[in-house]
């Protein structure tokens, strides 16, 4: 009798650590879920579950104090922010102009 073996399809085991870190790159990525999972050779239905996971904890309080790069002259009425955000997005608040 003869066997065949086939070449193991299965994927390697990660901890809690390891998918933090793997949802935190798809989120900086700006790529879609299906093509970030199949870049990375992750099971859609998996990666899926970690991110929502992870999306339900708690954020840590705090505040990060922002310094102005380009500081206006205080007689300036109009002033922007803009925040770079994972994924490509950008948070933008002007005020005048």
């Amino acid at each position: 009798m003869q066997t065949t073996s086939k070449q193991s399809t299965r994927r390697p085991r990660r901890n809690s650590d390891q998918w933090r870190n793997i949802v935190t790159r798809f989120e900086n990525s700006g790529m879609k879920v299906k093509d970030f999972c199949r870049k990375e050779n992750l099971a859609r239905a998996t990666f899926s579950k970690w991110r929502s996971q992870f999306s339900k904890e708690p954020l840590l309080p705090g505040f990060i104090e922002l310094q102005p790069t380009n500081p206006a002259p205080p007689e300036s009425e109009s002033w922007s922010v803009q925040l770079d955000l994972p994924g490509g997005r950008h948070l933008r608040i002007q005020v005048g102009q």
